[in-house]
């Protein structure tokens, strides 16, 4: 008892090998201990070692078989390889053993939604909410199963309350921020500006998506609602602004927070927010200055969206003096000011002055994570060359315009590859979706690490190379997934047509947003064959020609006037667009979120070199390149219940001549982008 003890200690202080030894001589000094097992199988899961946990677990049950634990952890482990018809009867088991014990419903709910039964899911999660009310988990799981059905409300109501019930647990803030981002408000609604506000504050958490109804909140808020108005018809001097009423309007914690850490994808609060930050260097002036926590907020958006907004003639003297008194000694408001229109990581030689929690996250921002950067890209190793004339002007874009410039990756829990594959493809056969428990992976063309981080988050066990051409982005990378203490991701530079140089081979190749962007996608996508392992899989990312309709109108207007890419070009090519009549085919580009910061309009309309694909090419590509499609993927299920609602007969979505009619029928399903998987044959 006491080896299991003091295993149980270490297991609890992360020392998961010592752990593992101290329950082995448990085992060993009472081999009919069905616990020592029970809890060698636990170790062991944690450790990776899928095979040896599954073994631990089945002595365990052999010899207490009745135990709900047994079965529950066994059937935990099996769900992880994939085996989810062998875990749902373990959960069957436990919950027959313990039908008042709320885990082993919620395991098997989550069992039964992977194997592609939602309805049998959701009776599952709400037992276990009946039997205990406080489980977190189980109303995030619920949350995640009526999204799908398409009960956005639901799903909405129960992420806020797992949010509110566990505020620690990320992956349920990520999930209602996710929900959140849904809907528009039209009146104030304080329990809603509440959740919102502890969203906003988690470190952890990507709220990007839920930035516009953020903000739609805001404008009904019966405090900054109005003020917003005022400002935007422009009746007051700068001076008025930063007191009273309005001054507290504008330091509303969620207006800060918001305009702090996120991109508002609208025209009309752009607007306000270049009027504003016009105010406060007025302020500044005048000698009636906005308080340094909004000055510091503004200059976070600025810098954000790289320093995107227009400045007229007046600013840009303003700006030029505040430039001129950069030296040591500037007060923190003044570089704050300085910072909404230049960044400061330009200016040598400036110690940084004490300025309180919101000047510290914006040096930290724009002077010491760039310094990281630079001090990260001589490192950085080349596994190829980079010699490809298309490969370099596309390589020349990014090291100038990193993309995408991301500060928080969404929160997940791992998803190991075997459960994954079976839980996106339910209706294959499980011996076509196998994988190893801890796959070697590539992410070809990484750009700055967002695709990465998620994978390495997800498959802990995992060994993940990611490269791309662009330093400046592999540098943002590395910088960032350091942050995140990711130690199963490593970074290196390379050119896709050339990786088929390097040894190492692979279980799972990913490369998203990345062959569209070569001179011959399909001369890539070969070399990325040729890296993966016989009965490997790889996940693919290309455009939808009918998808970016008003992307290409957009392209087509900015190639006939002879927009340039440089800070001025973006800049022209963005009020181009602005001003086109609302019905014209490419306005609706107004309205994507990449068309808020400078890197993002340049990938999205001004990029040197794009392919887009339709269903009738990807078909063509699959069967030429013979591989097996395995089938699509969506973040939200609803277009996989659409499609199957609309063709019954194909279950498993294989049918690509119904795919065609499909998005035909509904031309944005792709708009994020063809998702989909492939497996290369085992012979």
């Amino acid at each position: 008892m006491y080896r299991q003890n003091f295993g149980l200690m270490l297991a609890e202080a992360g020392d998961l090998a010592r752990a593992e030894r101290e329950f082995g001589e448990a085992v060993a000094l009472d081999p009919s201990s069905a616990d020592a097992h029970n809890c060698l199988g636990k170790a062991r899961q944690r450790l990776g070692r899928l095979d040896e946990a599954v073994a631990a677990y089945r002595e365990a049950l052999r010899l207490a078989p009745t135990d709900p634990g047994a079965a529950n952890n066994l059937g935990t482990c099996l769900a992880e390889r994939g085996d989810l018809r062998g875990a749902i009867e373990c959960y069957r088991r436990a919950v027959a053993s313990a039908p008042r014990q709320a885990m082993p419903h919620n395991n098997l709910g989550n069992a039964l939604q992977a194997s592609g039964d939602p309805a049998a899911a959701v009776e599952s999660y709400r037992r276990a909410i009946e039997i205990d009310p406080q489980l977190a988990m189980a109303h995030h799981n619920l949350a995640l199963v009526l999204r799908d059905l398409g009960d956005g409300y639901g799903a909405l109501e129960a992420s806020r309350r797992a949010a509110r019930l566990e505020p620690g647990y990320r992956p349920a803030w990520q999930l209602f921020g996710e929900l959140f981002a849904m809907g528009r408000f039209t009146h104030w609604q304080p329990d809603f500006g509440a959740d919102c506000l502890r969203l906003l504050a988690q470190p952890d958490v990507d709220i990007a998506a839920a930035a516009e109804a953020a903000f739609s909140l805001l404008l009904v808020d019966p405090q900054f609602g109005p003020a917003y108005r005022e400002l935007q018809a422009g009746n007051a001097a700068a001076g008025e602004w930063f007191q009273g009423a309005p001054l507290a309007a504008l330091t509303r914690p969620l207006f800060l927070l918001l305009i702090g850490n996120a991109l508002i994808a609208d025209p009309g609060v752009e607007a306000f927010l270049v009027r504003l930050r016009h105010i406060a260097l007025e302020g500044g002036r005048q000698g009636v200055p906005p308080p340094l926590p909004l000055a510091c907020a503004l200059a976070q958006q600025c810098f954000l969206n790289e320093y995107l907004w227009p400045e007229t003639a007046d600013e840009a003297r303003m700006v030029a003096a505040l430039e001129a008194r950069a030296r040591p000694g500037a007060s923190p408001l003044e570089l704050a000011l300085l910072a909404a229109y230049r960044p400061l990581a330009r200016i040598e030689g400036i110690p940084k002055p004490e300025g309180g929690e919101a000047f510290d996250a914006l040096w930290r921002r724009q002077v010491e994570e760039p310094r990281i950067e630079a001090a990260l890209r001589p490192a950085i190793p080349a596994l190829t060359a980079v010699e490809d004339a298309t490969s370099r002007m596309v390589q020349r874009q990014y090291e100038e315009n990193p993309y995408p410039r991301w500060q928080r990756a969404p929160s997940n829990v791992p998803f190991p590859l075997p459960l994954m594959l079976r839980s996106i493809f339910p209706h294959l056969d499980p011996a076509r979706l196998a994988a190893p428990d801890a796959p070697e992976i590539l992410i070809a063309g990484c750009g700055t690490g967002r695709h990465a981080a998620i994978t390495a988050s997800l498959q802990p066990h995992a060994r993940v190379l990611a490269v791309d051409i662009s330093r400046a982005s592999l540098a943002y990378a590395m910088r960032r997934c350091r942050e995140l203490g990711l130690s199963n991701l490593r970074f290196a530079q390379a050119d896709i047509l050339r990786l088929g140089e390097i040894e190492e081979r692979f279980d799972l190749v990913e490369s998203s947003g990345v062959l569209h962007h070569l001179r011959e996608p399909l001369a890539g996508w070969r070399v990325l064959l040729g890296l993966l392992k016989p009965g490997g899989v790889m996940k693919l990312g290309l455009y939808s020609e009918l998808a970016r309709r008003a992307i290409v109108a957009a392209r087509e207007v900015l190639a006939a006037s002879g927009t340039g890419t440089g800070p001025e070009g973006i800049r022209a090519a963005r009020q181009s667009l602005f001003s086109l009549p609302a019905e014209h085919a490419a306005r609706p580009v107004v309205k994507h979120r990449d068309f808020y910061s400078a890197s993002g309009v340049r990938d999205l309309v001004l990029h040197v070199q794009e392919h887009r694909f339709t269903i009738d090419g990807l078909s063509e590509a699959i069967a030429a390149l013979g591989v097996e499609f395995l089938g699509f993927e969506f973040a939200d299920r609803r277009p996989l219940h659409a499609y199957r609602k609309r063709f019954p007969d194909d279950p498993a979505a294989l049918d690509f001549a119904h795919w065609r009619i499909f998005e035909q029928e509904h031309p944005d399903t792709f708009f994020g982008m063809y998702q989909f998987w492939i497996r290369k044959p085992s012979g």
